[in-house]
């Protein structure tokens, strides 16, 4: 809730300390006896308005005055959820958490100044917590590695799509080459013309990616990976999942060219798998697996640029 003083409130910090987490690649959940100490450690450098103590009762009343001022009571923009292990509630982001948040508080409308004083404290206070990393040794079970094989052979498929426009441009590349299991899995058609190769580049990409999505789509059935900042969770997932690999995204799939973005939350997969133009890497030669998805063929639908199966 704003208020014209526009001083800044509980519920204002609540924001504000998810979205600084979120924004600067820490997880973007937290137990609400965490942030109670968070919050104690802040009000001893910035005063901050309607403050309460008890983690509970207080994210109950955040999210109640959300429900009623800000968002739908039945579209949350965050998750509060009770963990058992913890015998407390975490809260959590979600896809709805985005730009708007951040235009409804009264942060929005304080100095530059005034900003960047609070969140130098957050940043302060989260100096010491680890940055958030896919775990590795997370092992996705074989449809969630499917999944995650397919959506990193759309991306290998994405990217060689620009890397011929680049050479055909360039007078380079000849047009009619640019099927990618002729001129790439089954001969390197740069080696032989003289240009440079990509073949190892994307080998190891698409090893890394499809390990990567399906882990976070382990975690995550409704994953959702863009490079645009408005859905922080989003753009959170899309820092995860390209770590390493920036320059090549950026050359290839970049900001205002056709961007690695999708969105699994509308796709449904069955449990066998039968889908053409997509490639396993895991061997030394490509080898074509198939996904056998929903039978509805009228709900095939491309979101942007990957085959999805509407829910």
């Amino acid at each position: 809730m704003v208020n014209l003083e526009h001083k800044l409130t509980i519920d204002d910090l609540i924001v504000e300390y998810l979205m600084y987490r979120i924004k600067n690649g820490y997880n973007p959940e937290f137990l609400t006896s965490d942030f109670i100490e968070f919050l104690r450690f802040f009000e001893t450098k910035m005063e901050v308005e309607d403050t309460i103590y008890d983690g509970v009762p207080l994210f109950k009343r955040f999210f109640a005055r959300k429900a009623a001022q800000d968002w739908s009571y039945d579209c949350p923009h965050m998750d509060m959820i009770y963990c058992v292990t913890d015998y407390d509630y975490i809260i959590r982001a979600n896809y709805k958490f985005s730009a708007f948040d951040e235009s409804v508080v009264n942060t929005y409308f304080m100095s530059k100044e005034m900003k960047t004083k609070i969140r130098k404290i957050i940043g302060e206070y989260l100096d010491n917590y680890p940055k958030l990393e896919i775990d590795e040794t997370v092992i996705p079970n074989r449809n969630e590695f499917m999944i995650g094989k397919y959506v990193a052979a759309k991306i290998v498929a994405q990217i060689w799509g620009r890397y011929v426009e680049k050479y055909c441009n360039l007078g380079m590349w000849p047009a009619q080459c640019d099927d990618i299991n002729k001129f790439l899995f089954e001969i390197d058609l740069a080696k032989v013309i003289g240009v440079p190769s990509i073949a190892d580049e994307l080998l190891e990409l698409y090893t890394t990616f499809s390990k990567r999505i399906a882990i976070l789509y382990h975690h995550d059935k409704n994953l959702m990976v863009s490079p645009y900042g408005n859905v922080f969770l989003a753009k959170s997932n899309y820092s995860l999942l390209i770590d390493g690999y920036e320059e090549i995204i950026a050359n290839t799939l970049g900001y205002f060219r056709e961007p690695l973005k999708f969105d699994l939350s509308l796709s449904s997969f069955a449990n066998e798998y039968q889908i053409t133009d997509a490639y396993d890497w895991s061997e030394e030669r490509a080898v074509k697996f198939k996904l056998k998805v929903l039978e509805n063929n009228e709900n095939i639908r491309i979101v942007n640029g990957f085959d999805g199966i509407k829910k």
